[in-house]
């Protein structure tokens, strides 16, 4: 496979990373999501296992008047929701939908009564009480004291609307929010950030993007017949290489005056030997050259 293959596989390979790439990135699900559902009962109620949700930020209600929430003990906040309509807050059914349902107060606990203890003799039974009295009958309820604050531990007030962060409300305490006026509460908005894992469409889309651009080179160089210019580009370099003299000392210039390397004894010289003086040497005598004789051979 030569190189220019490679660059087009190359090329079609990333352009099908960044098309994957880019439509996650345009289906990414959004990291902060808002719930929300109409409440139409006076009083909502979240349980501390509700508030203590760990996606859960923050919790809202937008309606008409004022709106005031509370937070208690668990058995506090029963007690005073046993004679008023709620609706209790069940958490997220999905990303966008509430769970709601009407709020039931538990039933108290029943005490069992004790066994009757074995007697000799029977007892008289008890003389029928009196029948009450039609005044009696016709007294109402005492009502709920509702201005008592002995039972909320922290109050937070609004006007038309009112939000409160999870992370303000102590844990293991009981969340009530009510309107004033006793009207319906209104739009209940939970606010929670999820975990979309997208973590993979960046790096995705960058290295689509590179094999892309190395698929494109590789198409040019394909389609576009780049010898001329080659040539072109070799002719002006040689021609510009050839331009002017040499300068004097440079190595074009002793190349083209035919210097050579100096040669190099390979043989180390004897350590005691003296190099000899070129200035104070004796000529050779003609006595110590050896001559020839007509044989070739030395006298």
């Amino acid at each position: 496979m030569t190189l220019r293959t490679s660059a087009l596989v190359a090329g079609v390979l990333g352009l099908v990373l960044l098309v994957v790439g880019l439509i996650a990135d345009s289906r990414r699900p959004d990291a902060d999501v808002v719930a929300s559902h109409r409440i139409d009962t006076p009083v909502a109620v979240l349980a501390p296992e509700i508030v203590g949700y760990e996606p859960l930020r923050r919790i809202a209600v937008e309606g008409d008047g004022e709106i005031v929430a509370h937070t208690a003990r668990t058995a506090d906040a029963e007690a005073w929701l046993a004679t008023r309509e709620a609706t209790e807050i069940t958490g997220l059914v999905t990303w966008e939908e509430v769970g709601v349902r009407a709020y039931v107060a538990p039933a108290p606990a029943v005490e069992p009564s004790p066994s009757p203890s074995p007697s000799a003799s029977p007892e008289p039974s008890p003389a029928p009480s009196p029948s009450p009295s039609p005044e009696a009958e016709g007294e109402p309820e005492e009502p709920v004291d509702t201005s008592s604050t002995d039972h909320w531990r922290t109050t937070w007030h609004g006007q038309g609307r009112l939000a409160v962060f999870a992370s303000a409300i102590p844990a293991g305490e009981t969340f009530v929010i009510h309107t004033v006026n006793g009207g319906p509460l209104g739009t209940l908005e939970l606010y929670a950030e999820r975990d979309p894992n997208d973590a993979w469409i960046t790096p995705l889309i960058v290295w689509g993007a590179i094999l892309l651009i190395v698929g494109v080179v590789g198409l040019l160089y394909t389609l576009i017949d780049l010898r001329p210019w080659q040539r072109k580009g070799e002719e002006w370099l040689s021609r510009r290489s050839a331009k002017g003299e040499p300068k004097e000392g440079s190595r074009r210039a002793r190349r083209l005056a035919g210097a050579q390397l100096p040669e190099v004894p390979l043989d180390p010289a004897p350590a005691d030997a003296v190099p000899a003086d070129p200035a104070t040497a004796a000529p050779a005598t003609t006595d110590q050259i050896p001559q020839a004789d007509q044989k070739g051979g030395e006298k």
